[in-house]
């Protein structure tokens, strides 16, 4: 080789790497491409998954506060029950109170005090069984709907 064809094929070297080097930018620059492309759809795909996330969480709020009123509305009902149950408590005993002063008024006006009074005595003694029978009753179960939350806890 002589000194000339160094120069002259030196220049050929230099273009061809010249040319391999470009022709490797050219690839990298299309993997960047596909790079950006890929991170643009995954932008896309991660800002549809927020705003699904929005509706979710606004969805789940409502039901939540909607939840909520219904609890309210469940012990404001629970509350309204024992009202009723206390008054109807209460009826009961002042109904069976004036059948037992009905009877003794019976006993005491009787014609007959000793056929009678054992009837009568009988009658009231039962009468005031069941009479605390019942308020037993009561108390236990509105002991029961007040401590137990029972009904509450049906309508979850």
């Amino acid at each position: 080789m002589s000194p000339d064809n160094r120069e002259e094929s030196m220049p050929f070297d230099k273009i061809n790497d010249i040319k391999l080097q470009v022709g490797l930018l050219q690839k990298d620059i299309e993997v960047a491409a596909k790079l950006s492309e890929k991170i643009s759809e995954s932008i896309e795909k991660i800002q549809e998954m927020n705003l699904n996330l929005v509706k979710m969480i606004t969805i789940h709020e409502q039901r939540h506060a909607q939840h909520e009123k219904n609890d309210d509305d469940l012990k404001e009902d629970i509350k309204q029950i024992k009202r009723e149950i206390q008054g109807r408590f209460d009826q009961i005993e002042h109904h069976i109170t004036d059948r037992i002063d009905a009877l003794r008024n019976e006993l005491i006006q009787s014609k007959n005090p000793n056929a009678d009074h054992k009837k009568l005595t009988d009658k009231i003694s039962d009468l005031e069984h069941w009479r605390w029978m019942i308020a037993g009753g009561l108390m236990l179960a509105g002991w029961i709907l007040g401590n137990l939350d029972l009904i509450g806890k049906f309508f979850r």
